[in-house]
């Protein structure tokens, strides 16, 4: 069994104005006491209690400041435009009436009960484990405004039955296509990145414009409003390659891209929000693939990235460098010693979902069989580690 931690977002229903002043009052009670804790040394806030502040928040709210500001977040942040209030899965419950959901937690003025707006099955059914108390595991409770609607941000813990996989799934990730993932049969998904760059640009344009004319409040708003595009997007793709990952019955792997910012790029692809690593969000799609197939009971593996965009996943040889090179990569066309073609991100998927990486470094001067002359399990000079083929069948032309 897994167990997994995710967050509900939950919109309280029809929200009075008496109710939402009282939570901007007790918001800016939490921002005030975290401020203030914030002039006091770190060493004196270790021995701080609920006893020795004052503050017109209830116990359970300031502990949890107290609690917070005790921790990293109290050494990294100087000062809080908001602190959010949040509680611990001991101080809210919560409740159902008829088809109605609601949530009781302390504020400024006491414990408060408000109802909720939940209408998906998705959060229907996490809020009936957490009544039931099935396998389900309560965390805090934080009270949030966003884009002017206020929510309770809960966040919970249950387990997950492991299912076991049969299959891999190679996830090839790039700008000029989003993703391709592809099984070792070649079966695959495309997902194109064309729109993504050219609405990058438009962006870029926008935002040129905006700081030239000293608008910094509406840069702002466009900068939050191109991440949150950029976050759907990245839902939408995640969310279809694990449905293709289950569908196929599959775990999932990725090459490990941890450093590609600081890798050489020109100038001129630098300054192109279309094309530079920089706005590339590669990181938010693995991070988005790996808590929803953890959701599905499967499980997202990294492998190295080195030279699978550059082997023909048929043979296992390399491509070179120079004139008489062996095969070749350009643009989305791969192409194989023997004049074979195919898509190249296709091909780079297919190598991820069928090897688990190199065991040394290999000279890109000539062509090198990644599948080795030794039909060794634990790799020799130019043998990869390879854990779906049996030994006896990595050997070639040997």
């Amino acid at each position: 069994m897994k167990r997994v931690t995710t967050t509900l977002k939950l919109k309280f229903l029809d929200l009075n104005a008496v109710k939402a002043e009282m939570f901007n009052q007790t918001v800016c009670a939490t921002t005030a006491l975290a401020n203030e804790l914030l002039r006091i040394s770190p060493k004196e806030r270790k021995a701080l209690t609920t006893a020795k502040v004052v503050t017109p928040l209830k116990s359970a709210l300031s502990n949890q400041v107290i609690r917070v500001l005790k921790g990293k977040a109290g050494q990294r942040v100087k000062h809080f435009k908001v602190f959010w209030p949040e509680v611990n899965n001991q101080n809210w419950k919560l409740h159902k009436v008829g088809s109605t959901y609601s949530v009781s937690f302390p504020t400024i003025q006491g414990d408060k009960r408000v109802p909720l707006e939940v209408s998906s099955s998705y959060y229907a059914e996490r809020l009936e484990r957490i009544l039931a108390e099935q396998d389900c595991e309560r965390g805090t409770l934080k009270l949030m405004k966003l884009r002017g609607c206020w929510y309770a941000v809960v966040s919970i813990t249950w387990e997950v039955p492991e299912v076991k996989s049969t299959e891999r799934l190679g996830v090839d990730r790039g700008q000029n296509r989003l993703a391709v993932a592809a099984t070792r049969w070649g079966r695959a998904v495309f997902f194109g990145g064309g729109e993504v760059a050219y609405r990058r640009r438009r962006f870029q344009k926008r935002r040129a414009q905006l700081q030239q004319a000293g608008k910094y409040r509406a840069l702002k708003r466009l900068e939050r409003k191109e991440a949150r595009w950029m976050r759907a997007v990245n839902h939408t793709v995640s969310r279809r390659i694990v449905r293709f990952a289950k569908a196929v019955n599959a775990d999932v792997w990725m090459e490990d891209l941890s450093g590609i910012r600081q890798s050489r790029q020109s100038q001129k692809a630098r300054s192109d929000a279309g094309k530079s690593r920089h706005t590339w969000s590669y990181y938010d799609l693995e991070w988005k693939v790996a808590y929803k197939l953890e959701m599905a009971g499967r499980t997202l593996h990294k492998r190295p990235a080195a030279y699978t965009s550059k082997t023909d996943h048929r043979t296992g040889l390399i491509c070179s460098a120079g004139p008489e090179a062996i095969g070749k990569r350009s643009g989305h066309l791969f192409t194989g010693q023997d004049g074979y073609c195919c898509d190249a991100d296709w091909n780079a998927a297919m190598n991820i979902a069928q090897w688990d990486g190199f065991a040394c470094p290999l000279s890109l001067k000539e062509a090198v069989s990644v599948m080795g002359t030794v039909g060794s399990g634990d790799g020799v000079v130019g043998n990869p580690l390879n854990s779906m083929n049996p030994p006896q069948l990595q050997a070639v032309g040997s």
